[in-house]
C-alpha cells in the first residue's frame, strides 16, 4: 500500500530528502513553479517562486538548493532561504534547452541531464504534440563545476529526451533516454554503454518511458516509468528484477528518504508524492560542500 504524503500539487517534479528528514520539491506548472518544503508531519511551506519550468533538484553540503529549469532554462543555486546565489545558463556550445535532472557525483561535481528540446516545441495547446517523437531532440548530459559555475564538458549528446540521472556505489554514472527506454552508464568521461532496456519498443504514440533514477545499497537501480504507472527494478547485470506499482500513471522523479527506508515518488497524474516502503535501504546521495 502506497502512502500519500503530499497532495494538491501541480506537476510535481524534482524532489529530494534533506538530512533532517524534511522533503524539498518543485512544481513545474505555470501557475506554481515553487520550491516547497515539507516537514516530517506533512506541514508545508513555500520557500520561493522560481519561474522557469523547474524539474530537478539536489541539495549540497551547505544546505543550498540546486534547481534545474530555472528562468530562461537555467540552472540555479538558491540559499536555504530561497535567495538566488548563482545562475548557469549553458555551456560554451550554447544555452541549455530544457534542464531536467541533477545528481552530485563522488568527485564533488554536479551532473545534469538536459531533455534536449524546447518545451514550446513539445506542447500544442497545453497538450503533448501528436508528433512529439519526431521532434529534433538533442538530449545531453553535462558535467558542471558548481564552485566556478561553469560546464566542464558534455558527457553525452543526441539523446531522445534525456531523463533521470544517478550514481551507483562504485561511482559509475547512469542516465535514462525516455523515448527509447534505454538506460546508459559510463565511467565519467568514458565511452557510453547501454546498461538496460526498460521498454520493449520506443514511445512513438504516447509519451512514456524511464524518468527518475535512484539506487539502493545492494546496487539495485530503481527507475520511474512515466506513463506506465510503475517503478521498475533493474539488477546489477541490467536485467529486470521486479516492479512496484504507483497509484498514478505518471511517476517522474524519485528519491529515497534520508534514513533510506522509503522511496518517494513525484506522481504527476494525481499531483501527489507517494511514499513506498523500500525493499532494501536506499544509497545515500552525495552532498558536497561548495563554499
Amino acid at each position: 500500500m502506497n502512502e500519500t504524503i503530499a497532495t494538491g500539487l501541480r506537476l510535481p517534479s524534482g524532489l529530494v530528502a534533506l538530512p533532517d528528514g524534511r522533503l524539498a520539491l518543485v512544481e513545474m506548472d505555470a501557475s506554481r513553479r515553487y520550491l516547497k518544503l515539507y516537514d516530517a508531519g506533512g506541514a508545508s511551506r513555500e520557500v520561493c517562486r522560481l519561474g522557469g519550468t523547474p524539474s530537478g533538484i539536489v541539495v549540497d553540503g551547505d544546505g543550498c538548493f540546486w534547481i534545474a529549469g530555472g528562468p530562461e532554462d537555467s540552472l540555479v543555486r538558491l540559499s536555504p532561504q530561497g535567495r538566488v546565489l548563482q545562475v548557469i545558463e549553458g555551456s560554451a556550445d550554447g544555452p541549455f534547452l530544457h534542464p531536467n535532472a541533477l545528481a552530485f557525483g563522488p568527485d564533488g561535481l554536479l551532473y545534469m541531464t538536459d531533455s534536449g528540446f524546447r518545451l514550446a516545441d513539445l506542447l500544442e495547446g497545453g497538450d503533448i504534440h501528436p508528433d512529439f517523437f519526431k521532434a529534433a531532440y538533442n538530449g545531453c548530459v553535462y558535467q558542471i563545476d558548481p564552485a566556478e559555475g561553469r560546464v566542464i564538458r558534455v558527457l553525452a549528446a543526441g539523446l531522445l529526451l534525456a531523463g533521470g540521472i544517478a550514481f551507483d556505489a562504485d561511482g559509475l554514472l547512469y542516465y535514462s533516454e525516455t523515448l527509447t527506454g534505454k538506460i546508459y552508464r559510463q565511467i565519467v568521461g568514458g565511452r557510453q554503454e547501454m546498461f538496460a532496456r526498460s521498454m520493449t519498443s520506443p514511445a512513438i504514440n504516447a509519451l512514456r518511458g524511464p524518468s527518475g533514477l535512484a539506487f539502493d545499497r545492494s546496487g539495485m537501480l530503481y527507475c520511474a516509468m512515466y506513463g506506465l504507472g510503475e517503478i521498475c527494478l533493474i539488477d546489477t547485470e541490467g536485467k529486470m528484477a521486479g516492479h512496484i506499482r504507483t497509484d498514478g500513471a505518471r511517476p517522474g522523479n524519485i528519491a529515497f528518504t534520508a534514513d533510506g527506508k522509503h522511496l518517494l515518488v513525484a506522481e504527476q497524474e494525481k499531483g501527489v508524492v507517494e511514499k513506498i516502503t523500500a525493499p532494501r535501504p536506499g544509497l545515500p546521495l552525495h552532498m558536497p560542500t561548495i563554499s
